[in-house]
């Protein structure tokens, strides 16, 4: 798993509208390129990371030195209880200071969820961070583990996946050592 020596097809145009400001949703079907992915997503901006890790695959990773660990990221890995004491920490940094914040993944973020409407909250979080990293130029990633049925992204348990218009989304695929991401 060496994410520096993989080549990501598009990568340029790509990074050109994930702008200061805006929040992305990358849709991937491989857990092992999406890691890849983002490793050459904190590569590419130079800003402080705040990586909420949901799914643990990243911070496995750091954790026994498989992938190097940034010095500017800090790692989070929230569970049922801490996820609610972590939030207001989480929007001060991204409100106040340029950030790189990625949510990987809401797969994750969804099976550790007991609220009635797990949707609600999730899609509330997500609109809460984004209007919030605005103040600071920051920018959001959020990985989602899905695919398109229907012209509607569904995640793997059936949630559909709510299309807000302001965020930019992009696809990854993996074939030979190469990463390609398409927006969709």
């Amino acid at each position: 798993m060496d994410g520096n020596n993989t080549v990501v097809d598009n990568f340029d145009s790509a990074k050109t509208q994930m702008s200061k400001s805006s929040s992305n949703l990358i849709f991937y079907n491989n857990a092992f390129s999406k890691t890849k992915f983002m490793t050459k997503i904190m590569d590419s901006f130079h800003s402080p990371i705040l990586y909420l890790d949901f799914d643990l695959l990243l911070s496995g990773y750091f954790e026994s030195d498989i992938i190097p660990k940034p010095l500017d990221i800090e790692v989070m890995t929230p569970d049922s209880i801490t996820l609610k004491e972590l939030l207001p920490n989480v929007l001060a940094k991204v409100s106040l200071q340029e950030t790189v914040l990625i949510l990987d993944s809401l797969n994750g973020l969804y099976s550790f969820l007991n609220d009635k409407n797990p949707g609600r909250f999730v899609n509330s979080l997500i609109m809460l961070l984004s209007t919030n990293l605005k103040f600071s130029k920051s920018i959001l990633f959020v990985t989602c583990l899905a695919q398109k049925k229907e012209d509607v992204w569904v995640l793997p348990n059936g949630r559909h996946i709510l299309e807000f218009e302001n965020i930019n989304r992009f696809e990854i695929k993996e074939t030979d050592s190469k990463i390609q991401i398409n927006p969709v």
